[in-house]
């Protein structure tokens, strides 16, 4: 009789699903870009035409939280996601690192760390992009469960108001005192993405909350 052999196994990695922290991402980004928009507590302080300096304080803090932050978390989820043979997940999620990074770093110009810097009028055509591919990215989402579709719907529209906001489509240049008319539009549009990401967190994560 030969000797047994041993029995031999096989390990098989298995990747966690990282639509939660995308999810998360999204989700602090919007909420900031809502406060942020919005003036609430006064962390986007209006300023006048006089002194344009004043105007909006906040964007200091936004930079590196969309270059870092967001960017980096959303590179993670994309990659994971890619490994668990995800498209969706995987493309949109790395391009919307790409996307608010580089936002993120055009703050950064617009506050005079680059030189020549100007209006945000080019970072609008960005958006509009974004608003495009994130319209692609609900019909792929749509597919999967309808909550995620009508995420990705809103999330273009919140590009789209975001863009026209930057080219002060909603705001009366002429006006005697600053309009801020567009940023509460385009602060509201961040406000319900912002929400439907901290909804969406339960379900994903924890199995509790419906899930269409």
């Amino acid at each position: 009789m030969g000797e047994a052999k041993p029995a031999e196994g096989t390990a098989k990695m298995k990747w966690v699903d990282a639509n939660g922290l995308a999810l998360m991402c999204f989700g602090f980004s919007t909420w900031m870009f809502f406060a942020f928009l919005c003036d609430i507590d006064g962390v986007g302080v209006p300023g006048s035409k006089t002194k344009p300096e004043d105007i909006h304080l906040g964007v200091h803090y936004l930079g590196d939280m969309l270059t870092w932050g967001v960017g980096m978390g959303l590179i993670i989820a994309g990659v994971v996601q890619g490994m668990n043979g995800d498209p969706l997940g995987f493309t949109s999620y790395v391009f919307h690192a790409c996307i608010l990074g580089t936002i993120g770093f055009w703050f950064k110009c617009a506050l005079g760390e680059c030189t020549g810097a100007g209006p945000f009028h080019l970072m609008s055509f960005f958006c509009y992009a974004a608003f495009w591919y994130n319209i692609v990215f609900t019909i792929m989402a749509f597919r999967l469960a309808k909550m995620f579709g009508v995420l990705y719907f809103t999330v273009a529209v919140m590009f789209l108001l975001v863009g026209l906001n930057w080219q002060k489509v909603m705001s009366d240049e002429k006006a005697k005192e600053l309009d801020r008319t567009g940023d509460y539009i385009a602060g509201i549009s961040c406000l319900i993405v912002a929400c439907q990401c901290f909804y969406l967190l339960l379900p994903v994560m924890t199995g509790l909350g419906v899930l269409m």
